[in-house]
């Protein structure tokens, strides 16, 4: 069997984290297929690239000093808001992913695409090659569909032609199933996995000994939507001589304010700006934590907060659709409302001062997900069974 993966997000090269999660679920089905990646060039591509049973396709669509669009910390939306003369570039991008994954559909069995403007190009694709076509939707297509009629207009092109629909969390299929009921036969939940390294270093994590201070931690592109500055809000309001440091892993457009924002509440020497880390780096830093906290304003099935669940860590985070699912508020993590920081900031402090409850908390969500099996090896077998029912059924 063959597929062909159709997303506007993968990492081209070992130290970039864009679309991490597609490039985990790319490596487990290649396992049990041939998988070909067909994905927007960069500034620094140079052709195909082979990588065991993958082949990775990077479509050019400018001029190498042009390639912006899709790589960029929160994609293809935040890229498009920061620079609005790159709309110029949107209906080449559009036809360069349809014409690379055109030539390839002859030769597969089933199409795959990876949010909702991927799906309608491999819509298009489908529906003269007559393969089946798979659409992976995201948080951030649902959130924009709620709130925009033209990208709710695109959402349900997608699904209309789109043989299967998944979405990654509970929450995402329930909306889609109350105001899209028309096509809730196509829909699947298929939540994302997690690499196993993140389950290791929650071993590799030796106990903190008696007065040693605490270590936060958060991970996320650095853009409105993460919520990045409530957390350094939060920590300016904690004593001075109980304030611990936190590591902010991302980079993104807010860096900037976010650092001034940082000195402007006398927190600069606490706050330490890590910037865009190597994947394979992140489970050694949530293993040196403590306390993962997440502060985002809107979420599909936040992968972070999974990550760092799966590594041990007990998280705070703001009680949003994704994350609500995901964290049993007094079991499995702490959860406040978005925007009360005067809540966020009672929990932080719980949590710095009662090391029984950090263990408690996060032995507890660590255990959730080993036992409900969220490896990105089960994640890939859901989604070679899906194929087979297109192919098939």
């Amino acid at each position: 069997m063959k597929v062909t993966l159709l997303s506007t997000s993968f990492p081209l090269t070992t130290e970039s984290s864009s679309g991490i999660f597609v490039a985990r679920l790319a490596d487990r089905l290649a396992e049990m297929m041939s998988v070909v990646i067909v994905v927007p060039a960069d500034a620094g591509t140079i052709g195909k690239q082979r990588r065991g049973n993958i082949l990775l396709i990077p479509c050019r669509y400018a001029p190498r000093r042009w390639r912006l669009l899709a790589h960029s910390p929160g994609g293809l939306p935040v890229t498009l808001r920061k620079h609005r003369a790159l709309w110029l570039l949107v209906p080449a991008l559009l036809f360069s992913l349809a014409w690379q994954c055109l030539r390839q559909a002859w030769s597969s069995d089933v199409l795959h695409a990876n949010w909702v403007i991927s799906g309608c190009v491999a819509g298009a694709v489908g529906f003269f090659t007559g393969k089946p076509v798979l659409t992976t939707v995201r948080g951030e297509d649902v959130t924009r569909a709620i709130k925009s009629p033209v990208d709710r207009l695109l959402l349900r092109l997608c699904m209309m032609t789109s043989r299967r629909v998944v979405c990654v969390s509970s929450d995402m299929l329930s909306w889609l199933r109350a105001h899209m009921p028309a096509y809730k036969h196509k829909l699947l939940l298929i939540e994302n996995g997690v690499d196993e390294e993140f389950f290791r270093a929650a071993e590799n994590r030796e106990k903190q000994a008696a007065g040693e201070s605490i270590r936060l931690i958060t991970v996320g592109s650095l853009i409105p939507r993460k919520g990045i500055d409530q957390i350094i809000r939060v920590l300016a309001r904690l004593a001075p001589s109980c304030r611990p440091h936190i590591e902010i892993v991302g980079g993104g457009p807010e860096e900037a304010s976010l650092r001034e924002l940082a000195q402007e509440l006398k927190v600069g020497e606490q706050v330490d700006f890590l910037g865009p880390l190597m994947p394979q780096e992140i489970p050694a830093r949530l293993s040196d934590a403590d306390i993962f906290l997440f502060a985002s304003h809107s979420e599909g099935r936040p992968n972070a907060v999974v990550e760092a669940m799966a590594a041990g860590l007990p998280v705070i985070a703001a009680e949003i659709a994704g994350v609500k699912e995901l964290i049993e508020h007094e079991r499995t993590g702490l959860l406040f409302t978005d925007g009360n920081l005067e809540q966020f900031a009672k929990y932080l402090q719980s949590l710095i001062i009662d090391q029984d409850l950090r263990e408690q908390l996060g032995r507890a969500g660590r255990e959730q997900l080993l036992d409900k099996g969220c490896t990105w090896q089960d994640c890939a077998r859901n989604y070679f069974q899906a194929y087979q029912q297109m192919i098939h059924g």
